[in-house]
Order: C-alpha cells, then structure tokens, then sequence
C-alpha cells in the first residue's frame, strides 16, 4: 500500500480517537430557583387609629394647677421594627380672649407667653420619659426630638403629655392662647434618628415670673455644633444690651444650684454688643433634670458662677443681669 495512504488512515484514526474520548459524561446535579423576589421592608405608623394621622387637639379652660391631656396611641403597621420620635414645634403665644379681670396686670394685652409657664411632662406605657418633677416647660421642648421608644411590627404604644399650668401663674395670663405642632417621625432600628448636631438657642432676660422680657433690646444667640464622637460642644455667642464687661457662657444643670456645669467661653461686653467663641467637652450631668431633652445654657457675668459639685453663686442669684435659655440644646 502507499506510504501516502497509509500515513492518511493513521491521521483520521487518531482523530477519530480524539473524538471518541470528548464523548465520555460526568456525574452532575442541576437545581434551578425560579421566580425570586426582593421586597424592601415598610416603615409606617398609623396615630389614634387614623393614617394619614390629621388630628387636631384642643386643651381648654385650663387654669392654675389644672393639668390638660393629649394622649394617642402610635401603632407600627409596617413591616419593618422601628424607633418612634416626637418633637413640639412652632409653639406660638397669644393674648387670647381679654377679660376685665387681666386688666390690672396686662392692660395692653402684651404679656402673652404662656408657653413658659406650662410645665410637660411626657409617658409611654408605664415608662415615664419626662416627669412633673424635672419642671420641664413647654417652651424648653420647642423643636427638641425627643426619642418614646422601639415598636415591632404590629406593636403599638400609649403615649400620654401632661400640660401644667404652674400654680403661680396670676391673672395676666387669663384668656390667653397657645397653639403648637406635634410631628411623629418613625425610622428604622439601625438610622441614626432625626436629633441634629448643630443649631441656633435663642437667650433672653426673664422677669420674676421668669416670663422673656422681649423687645427691650437684650437679648443673645448661641449658635452650637456638637461632635458626638469627641463630645465637644462649640460655637459662637453673641449679645446685645448687657451692661459693658465679662461674661461666662456656662452650661447649666438642673437642679438649683446645678451640679456637674461648665464655663464654656468668656467674652467682653462693649458698648452693651458681646461676641464671643466657645468649645469644650460637654457630657451631661448624671443629675441634669433637663435630659433627655436637652441642656441649658446661660449668659453670666464672669465669675457669677463656680462649676462644681454643686456649684456656687458668688455674687448670688441676680437674673436681672443673666440671659436665659428659651430653648434647651438637643443633644443626641
């Protein structure tokens, strides 16, 4: 035979060899999932059985000592676990009705801030957040986020708000009238909520009935930024109308005289216009009846006020030359 045609078998033979073994199977399994779905979970309340929640509130005829109520219960209809915060806002004061009987003490109808002599005080079930003894005003919550706790889904809350219109208050206060929001923000377990690091308080000199004196050209700004990491509390102050000298921008912890406070910065008063800079390490006192809410801080001549434990009054207690809080530092 030719070597040429024996070569050509001996080629297609070991081709067909090849091939042959390319035909050899393997043990295998197939499993297919079909028809998977993605849901993303549903953060939702409903409040006092209504959602959208509409409601409107109204406490009236209330009168010195008398306590009103606002209660509702807040339930998790999503489907996600969630953490429920509350916050009071555009707290606005006026006169109101004007009988004969306020008339010795407010002929014009001005003094009007009734808000700063309503004591609140705040429950969810049997957890007591904010207590008639802390004497938190309504004034002091105005924009703070105040967290009521955590809801599975399906759970609800009762939360019940006490308004207390101090046992002291007189007659300038008959007929007068307070209107203000509630907002129920409700976010999921792990979001870091909605209480902010950085914002304005607004200072003002008070009367005896720690009433604001507004509109006699004292008056302060503390503008803050909180550093949750370091704990520092800083920013700028300012003033208008205090008597030239120093002043202490302090943090104050209730109760009287305060325990566990701070001298955040010092300024100069000239020509009755302060302004100043201040930073510091601020952890709230363990004792400050002010939290959860919030802090204060106040405006004192310098050296007024010694921080300690408790703390001292030197010169004593002068409100007259202090600016005071119209509403608390709402730290997270």
């Amino acid at each position: 035979m030719n070597k040429k045609i024996l070569a050509s078998i001996f080629v297609i033979g070991m081709l067909a060899l090849a091939m042959g073994y390319g035909t050899y199977s393997y043990f295998s399994d197939t499993e297919t999932s079909t028809g998977n779905v993605f849901t993303a979970g549903t953060v939702d309340i409903s409040v006092a059985g209504a959602n959208p929640w509409t409601g409107t509130y109204t406490v009236a005829d209330i009168e010195p000592s008398y306590t009103g109520y606002i209660n509702f219960r807040v339930r998790n209809v999503g489907t996600s676990p969630i953490v429920v915060w509350k916050q009071i806002s555009n707290i606005v004061c006026t006169g109101g009705a004007h009988p004969e009987s306020e008339n010795s003490e407010d002929p014009s109808d001005t003094i009007n801030n009734i808000a700063s002599w309503i004591f609140y005080d705040l429950k969810v079930g049997n957890d007591v957040i904010i207590t008639d003894e802390q004497k938190i005003r309504i004034d002091n919550v105005d924009n703070c986020w105040i967290k009521l706790g955590t809801l599975k889904a399906g759970e609800y809350m009762d939360v019940e708000q006490s308004y207390h219109l101090r046992p002291e208050t007189t007659n300038w206060a008959q007929g007068d009238k307070m209107t203000f929001d509630i907002t129920l923000l409700a976010v999921q377990t792990n979001a870091p909520g909605p209480v902010g690091t950085s914002g304005t308080m607004i200072l003002e000199n008070k009367d005896a009935y720690w009433r604001p004196i507004t509109g006699d050209g004292i008056s302060g700004t503390v503008s803050y930024n909180y550093e949750t990491t370091t704990k520092t509390l800083s920013g700028t102050f300012t003033a208008t109308g205090l008597a030239d000298g120093e002043y202490d921008l302090i943090y104050y912890s209730d109760p009287w005289p305060g325990t566990g406070g701070l001298v955040l910065g010092t300024a100069t008063s000239t020509s009755q216009t302060l302004t100043g800079t201040f930073t510091g390490t601020l952890v709230p006192s363990a004792s400050d009846t002010n939290m959860p809410v919030g802090v204060k801080v106040w405006l004192v001549p310098k050296g007024a006020f010694v921080p300690d434990s408790p703390a001292t009054w030197p010169s004593g207690w002068n409100p007259s030359n202090y600016l005071f809080e119209m509403n608390l530092i709402n730290i997270p």
